[in-house]
C-alpha cells in the first residue's frame, strides 16, 4: 500500500521515563487541495491569497491527519479533521462573503462519512468515550470538523488562538463544544511559551505562531532524547519546514519563519520526528523511527 492510500499509522514508543509504553495512532480524515499558486507562494499573505483566486489549477491532494496518544495519564486526541458536511450545499452559508467564496471555490475537500473522526477511531478500536482531552493546534476547519463527535470532552486551545481566531469560524462548532483555553506561561528549551499537559511534563503545548497568531504544536517526549512533534500547520511538510516555505494563506511569514527556526534549532539537540497535519510522508516517518 502506498503512503497516499494508507489511512492509519501506528507506533508504540517507550516513554521518557524508560519504563512506560505510549501508543501513537495517526488517522487520516480525508484530504484537501488548495490552488497551486497559493501552495507554492513566494510571499505569503492576503495579496498572494487573493491573487491565487485567478489560478485555475489546484495542487496535489494533501492528507488531513489527526493523532491519538494513549498515555499513562489519559488518551489525548490532537485535532479532529474535516467534517463530510463540507460537501453539503449551504454548509458555509453563514460565513462572510469572502470566506464563503474561498471555501466553496478555492479549496477542494475529499472526505466520506467513513473517513470522519468517529469512523476512523472505530476502525482502530478506540472508543470515543475513552478520550480524556482534545488538543487543537489551531481553529481552522480542517482541524475542527470532528468536534461534532466530541460533546462534553474538554477541548484545549491556546488562549492566544481563541482570542485571535485567525481564519476560524466558531459558528461552525457544535453548541456544546467544551472549549477550555490555556495560558502558555512555561518554557521548554528555546520555546518561551508552553504549557505542560501531563504531570510528568512529557506532553507539551508549544506556541509556534505564524500560520495563525495562536498556532501551537504538541511535543511528546520519548526515551533516548526522542521528541515526536505534532506540528499542525507550522509547515505543511517536513520538506517545507527545512526550506521555511509556506502557503499564501498564513497570517505572518516572519513569525512562521521564527517558529520553524526554533524547531530546526531543537533538532540539533533532540531526535525530532516531525509529524505535521498534511504530510504524506508521516506514514514512513513514524513507522521507520
Amino acid at each position: 500500500m502506498s503512503n497516499s492510500e494508507q489511512d492509519t499509522i501506528y507506533r508504540e514508543i517507550t516513554a521518557e521515563n524508560e519504563i512506560d509504553k505510549i501508543k501513537i495512532w495517526g488517522l487520516r480524515t480525508g484530504k484537501l487541495a488548495i490552488k497551486k499558486s497559493a501552495m507554492h507562494s513566494i510571499k505569503p499573505g492576503l495579496i498572494s491569497t487573493l491573487f491565487s483566486f485567478i489560478d485555475k489549477e489546484f495542487g496535489d491532494w494533501l492528507p488531513v491527519w489527526v493523532w491519538v496518544i494513549v498515555h499513562p495519564e489519559g488518551t489525548f486526541l490532537i485535532d479532529t479533521g474535516i467534517s463530510s458536511e463540507v460537501h453539503q450545499e449551504g454548509y458555509f452559508k453563514g460565513l462572510d462573503f469572502l470566506s464563503r467564496y474561498y471555501f466553496e471555490t478555492q479549496i477542494k475537500f475529499k472526505i466520506k462519512n467513513e473517513e470522519e473522526l468517529d469512523a476512523m477511531l472505530k476502525k482502530v478500536d478506540i472508543e470515543m468515550n475513552s478520550i480524556s482531552k482534545v488538543i487543537l493546534t489551531h481553529l481552522h476547519i480542517d482541524h475542527t470538523g470532528g468536534l461534532k463527535h466530541l460533546s462534553k470532552i474538554p477541548v484545549l486551545v491556546n488562549e492566544k488562538e481563541w482570542k485571535t481566531k485567525d481564519g476560524s469560524f466558531p459558528k461552525l462548532f457544535p453548541a456544546n463544544t467544551n472549549i477550555q483555553t490555556l495560558k502558555l506561561e512555561r518554557k521548554y528549551e528555546m520555546f518561551e511559551k508552553c504549557h505542560f499537559l501531563t504531570e510528568r511534563k512529557d506532553l507539551i503545548l508549544i506556541h509556534t505562531p505564524g500560520h495563525t497568531r495562536g498556532h501551537s504544536s504538541i511535543a511528546l517526549l520519548g526515551n533516548n532524547n526522542q521528541v515526536y512533534l505534532f506540528g499542525g500547520d507550522v509547515a505543511y511538510t517536513e520538506e517545507k519546514l527545512n526550506k521555511k516555505a509556506f502557503s499564501a494563506t498564513i497570517k505572518n511569514q516572519r513569525e512562521n519563519q521564527k517558529s520553524c527556526d526554533k524547531i530546526l534549532e531543537l533538532a540539533k539537540t533532540k531526535r525530532i520526528v516531525f509529524l505535521p497535519t498534511h504530510d504524506i510522508d508521516n506514514v514512513q516517518r513514524l513507522q521507520n523511527v
